[in-house]
């Protein structure tokens, strides 16, 4: 079991305060609650209408208490989006991983900080032998190995075991073989039975199994979003290579119920169900996860523990993380310093709804000095989110230079390209154009000007514009293809 929770949490790896403004003295909710959680929702679904979502569920635990359920929109076209609508998570499954992981340290089968994971799974090897040597466990739950990230091929290479792909990724992380209980097991056996999250499970496959499933959607535009013209995304894709990171799905009432458990450190009606140690080391700060220029409301920076965000709020510590997979978006945030759990699952990822709006639940529950339009930010904030989506659908591309031809011919760029962690690229000639294959992402190319091509990489709905370069070796042949995608710059070689 250890060395499969090693391969998934490689696998998790390979993914990707300060100035504090005073909150009012007891941080307790205004004298009419009722009458804040009756203005709240209306507030939201009139911010469900300006933010491109079609459906989405709110769940608000405050002093153990579920104080707050709705559901708003649709889940589907046609059926409303409740409470117990379940829909997929996306990277608020890391804390899940964290905290079975943190379960197996708490009976003594690893260490966090002291063992090295090599010694664990001797697989495990990056190129450098003395950092092979020192990383532990919780330096790979924290982000702080300085690893490259290769999401895209955690996400869209259908078809290879996530074992194939911690083996092609040894150059740069890891490689280990699978042994034991699947991580999905783990998270059952420790987690979720022991919680009885009931609605809480792994994979889009298994989700659209349940009849309550909130559907995938997105809007093409933010003038689409607000009319409520939304395109369907396919249910029926294969599943991601994920599954440590990104790929569980639950419900607000179960989501805020793990939130709650969380919060007061394993602790469920009384008993203690998860180890305190192991909940105490998930939320404890190991690594700064971004110190740009902040909000004064809140930390000057915020902390990484492992699988939560450590922040702080007018004077509230905060304990947060988002999750995104195409068509979904959710939010789950913790607020102990006022015994407050807000979950927030939405059917549109393309929204910047679910933080920001709870940010405006918590101002509006507590009471709190109000220093920003919380729901008006997140509607410009979605319009800027679309608009940027446009852009990475279409391409951004430098000024063409006109009247520069290839200088090869077209059949000289054919062939297979590859790079350690992206795999191979294929270029094939056919019909008298170039067509580029990458892990599930295909397209044409066009001409551009000298060795460029621009294409369209499609998978499904998925849409990305790419400016693709071709290379020339000293000895006069196309011996290398470069393109940038989601932020990281590739070269692959070419198989001569």
């Amino acid at each position: 079991m250890v060395r499969r929770i090693l391969i998934l949490t490689v696998a998790l790896v390979l993914q990707y305060a300060s100035v504090i403004q005073a909150a009012e003295p007891d941080a307790s909710p205004r004298g009419n609650t009722t009458a804040v959680l009756t203005k709240l929702k209306v507030d939201l679904e009139l911010a469900r209408t300006q933010t491109a979502v079609p459906g989405m569920s709110v769940a608000i635990i405050h002093k153990g208490k579920l104080i707050f359920a709705e559901g708003f929109g649709k889940r589907n076209k046609k059926d409303p989006f409740t409470p117990e609508t379940r829909s997929m998570l996306g990277s608020v499954t890391k804390a899940f991983t964290a905290t079975a992981v943190a379960e197996l340290v708490a009976e003594g089968k690893m260490d966090w900080d002291t063992t090295p994971v090599n010694t664990y799974l001797p697989e495990f090897e990056t190129i450098n032998p003395v950092l092979t040597a020192q990383l532990t466990m919780q330096d790979l739950l924290s982000h702080r190995t300085n690893f490259p990230s290769v999401d895209f091929n955690w996400f869209w290479s259908f078809g290879e075991s996530r074992l194939d792909l911690i083996k092609r990724y040894r150059h740069v992380e890891a490689a280990a073989k699978v042994a034991g209980e699947p991580i999905e097991q783990v998270v059952r056996n420790k987690v979720l039975r022991p919680l009885g999250l009931t609605n809480t499970g792994f994979s889009l496959p298994e989700l659209i199994k349940h009849p309550n499933h909130a559907a995938p959607f997105r809007a093409e535009t933010y003038a689409d979003a607000k009319a409520g013209r939304f395109t369907s995304l396919p249910l029926d894709d294969p599943p991601p290579n994920d599954v440590a990171a990104g790929d569980m799905y639950s419900s607000a009432l179960d989501l805020a119920k793990w939130g709650q458990v969380v919060m007061k450190g394993g602790m469920q009606n009384g008993k203690q169900v998860l180890s305190k140690d192991g909940i105490e080391s998930t939320l404890t700060a190991h690594t700064i996860a971004y110190p740009a220029e902040r909000d004064p409301d809140f930390a000057l920076s915020v902390q990484y523990g492992m699988g939560w965000m450590l922040n702080s709020y007018k004077g509230n510590n905060v304990f947060e993380h988002g999750g995104r997979t195409p068509g979904y978006l959710t939010n789950l945030a913790l607020f102990p310093n006022a015994d407050l759990v807000v979950a927030f699952l939405t059917n549109s990822d393309l929204t910047a709804l679910p933080q920001s709006a709870t940010y405006h639940i918590v101002d509006e529950l507590l009471g709190l000095r109000k220093t920003k339009d919380w729901l008006k930010k997140a509607a410009d904030d979605t319009e800027q989110y679309l608009a940027r989506d446009a852009m990475r659908r279409n391409g951004t591309f430098p000024e063409r230079i006109l009247n520069k031809p290839a200088t090869h011919e077209l059949s000289a760029y054919a062939g297979e390209y590859d790079h350690p962690g992206f795999g191979t690229t294929t270029i094939r000639l056919e019909g008298g154009k170039l067509h580029i294959t990458l892990a599930a992402f295909k397209g044409v190319l066009a001409h551009y000007h000298y060795d460029s091509f621009t294409t369209a990489l499609e998978m499904s709905t998925v849409r990305m514009g790419q400016l693709i370069t071709f290379s020339t070796g000293t000895d006069g042949k196309v011996s290398e293809i470069s393109f940038t995608i989601m932020g990281t710059f590739v070269t692959g070689k070419k198989r001569q």
